[in-house]
């Protein structure tokens, strides 16, 4: 699943093949866990941050989660290899 980050510079830091965390970021700029230990397939436009996303492997539960609610955008943890 494609995820836009609401801080597109992380793109930057993250390559395919690293695991994520995926948070949803609020009106009141706190966090909701979205889905815990996603690896990364892809980084589409790193290099251009208005158009790059992350390409996320979720699970189907997790990607429901992704698509609906409301919010700001997402924030990704990267977890230690």
């Amino acid at each position: 699943m494609p995820v836009r980050l609401a801080d597109p510079t992380a793109l930057a830091l993250v390559h395919p093949g690293d695991v994520v965390d995926l948070l949803r970021l609020d009106d009141e700029g706190d966090s909701t866990p979205v889905a815990s230990s996603a690896l990364v397939l892809d980084v589409t436009g790193a290099d251009d941050p208005t158009t790059g996303a992350l390409l996320l492997a979720l699970a189907p539960e997790q990607a429901g989660r992704a698509v609906g609610g409301a919010g700001h955008g997402f924030a990704i943890l990267i977890r230690p290899g």
